[in-house]
């Protein structure tokens, strides 16, 4: 059961550096396709993404959950300082907001708040509740510039 005390605790900055190899392996991972020739050349091909209008390749859209997961101590931790029984843990969704494009070489920082906790009644099971916990993460590049905004809700069944 989360902790509702830990309602606007800041957890400490991480640090993640964006690598060619890690955009890549992740556009494979996510991607529909079955091998790297049919992944977006944008996420591999530096030519492409130049051409696309990009300095060099850029990451798909959900790459932010690495510097999440990866970053500092990685998620693991936050959620057990929360009090969130991993067991129970259910993903809610996530939000991003994109400012600045990302490359190869960026050294993001991020800091992730928890901002809310609540619980909701199950629909069609009166009495029974589940456990929202919302984090918020801002990212910034190494120019100290504020690239992305990520909100993730998390459930506890």
């Amino acid at each position: 059961m989360a902790d509702k005390t830990k309602v606007g605790k800041v957890f400490p900055p991480y640090i993640f550096e964006v690598e060619k190899g890690k955009i890549a392996e992740f556009a494979m991972a996510v991607s529909q396709k079955e091998s790297k020739s049919q992944v977006k050349p944008i996420y591999v091909d530096a030519g492409a993404a130049k051409t696309a209008g990009y300095k060099d390749i850029v990451p798909p859209s959900t790459f932010q959950t690495c510097f999440l997961l990866w970053g500092g101590g990685g998620l693991m931790p936050m959620l057990q300082e929360v009090g969130i029984n991993l067991i129970r843990l259910l993903h809610g969704e996530e939000e991003y907001e994109y400012l600045l494009p990302v490359h190869p070489g960026d050294v993001m920082t991020g800091v992730i708040k928890v901002v809310e906790m609540f619980d909701k009644e199950k629909k069609g099971k009166p009495g029974k509740f589940m456990e929202f916990t919302v984090l918020e993460a801002e990212i910034r590049n190494q120019r100290g510039e504020l690239a992305m905004r990520a909100r993730t809700t998390l459930v506890e069944r």
